[in-house]
């Protein structure tokens, strides 16, 4: 079915639900109880306003403070395992990859070990939180920490019409928690486990009549490995690290071809590891709000952050892990007077690898001004946004990087990139029942000749209280990153050829220059949902939806290759004995003509048992499939022949491509999701179980630097499936007084397990907790 003729089809259900239902306009809240009205669970994050969860347009999820509280959750990522349509694998103790309905592999180019999700923006009380050097988001790296979470909403499909760029399979956005009671507020909160595990936090505030309010917060993390030991891809096995080989292996020496080892690589570079720590992090917040009026108020955040984290990184040419030590800086201010609003944020920090060649500076600004107008039943919100990001790194310089002679300095040659973006987001309410909601965004960067274009049609309509349906069209656009666009590094590598059996064999040096390249189309995402939720009674609340998407603008970097061949000529003039043999290529990012699509249905199911016991159970199955997809070739394209009678010899240059597509449908598990419970024994004991669970997974991996010939397909690839597994938690919780409570808490306590290909296993933690609030 063509695209245009889906979206005729899909826009006249809307209109056809609208006609239908246009004459009916008795509000449902006038049959609502007080009770009821009283836990309404209100969202601002799917249509930038508050409302209660139920009206939402969009696929939506409230993780509440209350929630968390009660799981065995310890960190934001561990958190996101309570939502449904996310997936969360973690790589190493503490640190995540996290994702929203999948995609994870097919918009990541080939570097399927990368743990960054570049389609899912995650924002903190709407701050975008976000890489632009290589996409997506390093949560060890978040300044906040649990403790500072008032609640997270989850949206489910594409919202970059709403938030921008990158918002491809959704948002997840962190809303932190200050001061609610007037007067002091101060929570501490402490856990300490097996496995050196260290959770610490503290936050003190002060609250003026609910006028002003000061805050602090202060966290500390550590968690270590269960692990000593490092996947290699040649052994395609894990050993220790000094056993580890180099799998893309660069030329030392240039005259007589040695190559690095990988004890002389991390020498030469400096590299060192901790190979008993997984994660360490600290982080600092001060929150500031103030309420002139109730039309006018100014929110202003700062703080800092340091981490130390050993997870799956990318060009380091040995082992899947780096070690990576971040340090960065936040601004945030956001301004209400009446119908208008302002965000000025600004980020500044490093991201430093043990690889000195992986490492960044950054400094980012984010302005975005907003203007709402609310008429009898419409409602419009244009905005502007305007974007400062400067990347500083060895690999992204004008002269480029050389992985041989490996002389990494930093110099002060920042790439500097802007962005201005229009924004509307219109609302239409023609009963008390029905809403219809469209919104566009049109984003341009200075470093890219497209037009990033975004849309969104979503539309509600509220049967009774108890039942609402509604439906979603939209489009989303990744945007450009630095590493894409100016990734400018040079290889030499060697291979060894023989043609015959007894000719000797021959050392070929390659000199490779891997580029990235402005001007890219980026993958772009067009989803088609629908979706029900109702209350069956006040203890059943069930929300379903199906969901169609559609991915294109795939990007890939192909290989181009030179070889250089002279022959001796033989007495009866043809080619015979090899003399030399050389090669050069480039490896370039360029689109590539593919696409995938994914169709999927989700639940999640609260049953409130009692006043007690409370239950939740939620799911999402998804299945992708990609067409489009070719078998890695090596094409030529171009022979050129010469005989050089003065040396007697037959010279040859053959051009040849290499498209090693890598995209996988087997990354991401066909079904995810979980359960949660809840047991109040009485006003001292609180029990509660959790868990989590995914199926089957394969990671795969091709080095396409060695790949010369395909009859080195086999021995180039590298697969990892992970099992079907269910993570299991439970806490039990004792209330001292009203102020002091003591917990226990065990993680994964179905045994060691790995979740994310070419990575740690993970173990089994019991921590102890201490909470104590003075409110």
């Amino acid at each position: 079915m063509k695209k245009t003729l889906k979206i005729i089809i899909f826009s006249c259900l809307l209109l056809l639900q609208s006609g239908y239902l246009l004459a009916q306009d008795t509000s449902v809240y006038e049959n609502m109880s007080l009770n009821e009205i009283l836990n309404i669970d209100v969202v601002v994050t799917a249509s930038k306003q508050p409302e209660d969860l139920f009206e939402t347009p969009l696929s939506t999820t409230i993780i509440s403070k209350e929630e968390i509280a009660k799981s065995s959750v310890t960190s934001i990522p561990e958190a996101l395992r309570l939502s449904q349509g996310v997936i969360v694998r973690e790589i190493t103790p503490g640190n995540y990859d996290i994702h929203i309905r999948g995609y994870d592999d097919i918009t990541k180019n080939v570097y399927v070990s990368l743990p960054m999700n570049t389609t899912t923006l995650v924002m903190i009380d709407n701050r975008i939180v976000y890489s632009y050097f290589s996409g997506g988001t390093f949560w060890e790296t978040l300044p906040i920490d649990i403790n500072d979470v008032e609640r997270i909403e989850v949206v489910r499909g594409p919202a970059s019409a709403l938030y921008g760029p990158n918002a491809v399979t959704g948002v997840i956005n962190i809303i932190t928690s200050h001061a609610h009671k007037q007067g002091e507020n101060i929570v501490v909160n402490s856990k300490f486990g097996t496995n050196n595990a260290i959770n610490a936090s503290v936050n003190i505030g002060y609250n003026w009549n609910d006028k002003t309010k000061l805050s602090f917060s202060s966290n500390f993390t550590e968690r270590n490995r269960f692990n000593k030991d490092y996947f290699d891809f040649n052994q395609n096995s894990y050993t220790s690290l000094d056993d580890n080989t180099m799998f893309v292996v660069p030329i030392k020496n240039s005259t007589n071809y040695d190559v690095w080892t990988s004890s002389e690589f991390r020498e030469a570079l400096g590299t060192t590891y901790d190979v008993d720590l997984s994660l360490r992090k600290a982080g600092g917040n001060i929150f500031f709000t103030h309420n002139f009026s109730e039309q006018s108020n100014i929110d202003i955040a700062m703080g800092a952050q340091s981490s130390q984290s050993q997870k799956t990184g990318f060009l380091n040419l040995i082992t899947p892990l780096s070690q990576i030590e971040s340090e960065s800086y936040y601004f945030n201010s956001r301004v209400n007077h009446k119908n208008l609003s302002g965000q000025l944020t600004v980020n500044t920090g490093k991201d430093f690898s043990n690889y000195k060649f992986n490492s960044y500076k950054f400094t980012n600004m984010e302005v975005n001004l907003e203007y709402f107008k609310q008429f009898k039943n419409l409602s419009i919100r244009p905005g502007i946004n305007y974007k400062y990001l400067s990347y500083n790194s060895p690999l992204i310089y004008e002269d480029g990087l050389n992985f041989n002679e490996l002389d990494i300095q930093f110099k002060d040659e920042p790439r500097i990139a802007s962005s201005y973006s229009a924004f509307m987001l219109t609302e239409w309410k023609p009963t008390s029942n029905l809403r219809m909601i469209g919104a566009v965004r049109i984003d341009k960067f200075d470093i890219n000749k497209n037009y990033f274009k975004n849309y969104e049609l979503a539309s509600t309509y509220r049967v009774d209280k108890n039942n609402l349906i509604r439906a979603v069209f939209s489009k989303a656009n990744k945007s450009p990153f630095f590493l894409d666009s100016y990734l400018n590094a040079n290889l030499m590598v060697k291979f060894d050829y023989t043609n015959n059996q007894t000719q000797p064999t021959i050392t070929v040096p390659v000199s490779l220059n891997v580029n990235g390249q402005e001007d890219l189309k980026y993958p772009t995402i067009t989803n088609y949902e629908i979706g029900w939720r109702t209350k069956k009674n006040s203890n059943i609340r069930l929300d379903l939806e199906m969901f169609y998407s559609e991915v294109d603008n795939f990007v890939n970097p192909n290989v181009y290759r030179n070889y250089e061949v002279v022959q001796q000529l033989t007495d009866e003039g043809q080619p015979g004995d090899i003399i030399s043999l050389s090669a050069s290529g480039d490896v370039v990012f360029e689109n590539y003509n593919l696409r995938a699509n994914q169709y999927g249905a989700g639940f999640t199911l609260n049953y409130d048992v009692s006043d007690s016991f409370k239950t939740k159970f939620f799911g999402t199955y998804q299945k992708t499939a990609i067409s489009g997809r070719k078998s890695i070739d090596i094409e030529t394209k171009k022979v050129t022949v010469d005989i050089n009678t003065d040396s007697n010899t037959f010279e040859s240059v053959t051009n040849t491509i290499m498209n090693p597509t890598q995209w996988s449908d087997a990354v991401t598990p066909s079904f995810f999701g979980g359960f949660s419970l809840n047991y109040m024994l009485n006003s001292k004991w609180n029990f509660a179980s959790d868990a989590y669970i995914y199926s089957n997974q394969k990671f795969e991996y091709y080095n396409y630097y060695t790949i010369y010939d395909t009859s080195y397909l086999d021995q180039s690839k590298v697969e990892m499936p992970i099992k079907t597994n269910l993570d299991l938690n439970a806490k039990v919780t004792y209330q001292l007084n009203k102020n002091t409570s003591l917990d226990v808490t065990g993680r994964n306590l179905l045994g060691e397990h790995r979740e994310f290909g070419f990575a740690d296993n993970i173990g089994t933690t019991f921590l102890i907790g201490l909470q104590w609030n003075f409110k």
